[in-house]
């Protein structure tokens, strides 16, 4: 049986990218000139081409700037989930202020897309306090930005005593570091042969789907050229930038991808239910 994939996007405008996280604060990007609708609108084209829904993390600035945006995409079958931005520089997190973020955008993008949201990412490590506020406000799971902050080894894993799930980005390992299968830079800094090894080894290997991220700003190829926080965020960012619509035409192409409450909330919660039954018969 085929395996068809998870995918994730990071819905970014070019300044929003990690190359820019210490050079372009939150308080700038209100001065900047926007180039996120043009970018999803090349992107929505190429998923709708191929068969492929997504699901879409917002910033709640694009929530409060462009609903007009997110209700296309949610109108072509992709799921939106919150995404929590928290600046680089921030070292204390402000729980009240956070807890109600996560309350008035799950609520905004529940009107702006006519759906029930189901999921939340965050920029950086979950503090022990927050998942009790997911689960208060209504989220179902939590998704990973990153393979760098996986702390468990499997790609979902589940309390016990509450139906949240925790999803990580798939990934592999060299030597004792990990690195994202599909992410925004991986795939344009290697050659595309073995990232397409890299995913049928995986789903060889685990019998799951792949759980892959990628960004809006990687279908912008007229986007400005800015002072980025580093000679090396600025080249990783640049870096075959103009090809990556083509890859991910065969990265499409090649393989099944689809919203994560298709596959991790459903398929793969169904199965793991189903080896579960199997394994309290056996015994």
């Amino acid at each position: 049986m085929t395996i068809v994939n998870a995918l994730t996007i990071n819905v970014e405008d070019y300044f929003q990218a990690p190359a820019f996280q210490l050079s372009i604060k939150e308080s700038d990007w209100g001065l900047l000139s926007p180039r996120i609708e043009y970018a999803v609108d090349k992107l929505l084209l190429l998923l709708s081409d191929h068969n492929v829904t997504a699901t879409f993390f917002v910033y709640g600035w694009t929530i409060i700037n462009f609903p007009s945006m997110l209700k296309q995409i949610a109108d072509q079958g992709h799921e939106l989930a919150y995404r929590q931005y928290n600046s680089p520089d921030c070292h204390h997190l402000n729980q009240s202020r956070i807890s109600e973020d996560l309350n008035r955008y799950h609520e905004q993008l529940a009107q702006i897309s006519g759906h029930r949201i189901t999921g939340f990412r965050n920029d950086s490590e979950t503090p022990d306090w927050l998942e009790e506020e997911l689960i208060l406000a209504g989220y179902e799971y939590r998704c990973e930005n990153s393979a760098s902050e996986i702390k468990a080894p499997n790609a979902l894993t589940a309390r016990r005593d509450i139906d949240f799930q925790h999803l990580h980005v798939s990934s592999h390992r060299v030597l004792t570091k990990p690195f994202d299968i599909i992410n925004a830079y991986t795939i344009r800094t290697r050659k595309y042969e073995l990232t397409r090894k890299l995913v049928t080894r995986y789903t060889e290997e685990t019998k799951t789907p792949v759980l892959g991220n990628i960004s809006t700003w990687l279908m912008d190829n007229l986007q400005p050229n800015i002072r980025a926080d580093s000679l090396l965020k600025k080249w990783l960012h640049q870096y075959h930038t103009k090809e990556a619509p083509l890859i991910l035409h065969q990265l499409f192409s090649e393989y099944g991808w689809q919203k994560i409450s298709d596959i991790y909330l459903h398929k793969v919660l169904q199965l793991n239910s189903m080896k579960n039954r199997k394994g309290r018969c056996v015994s």
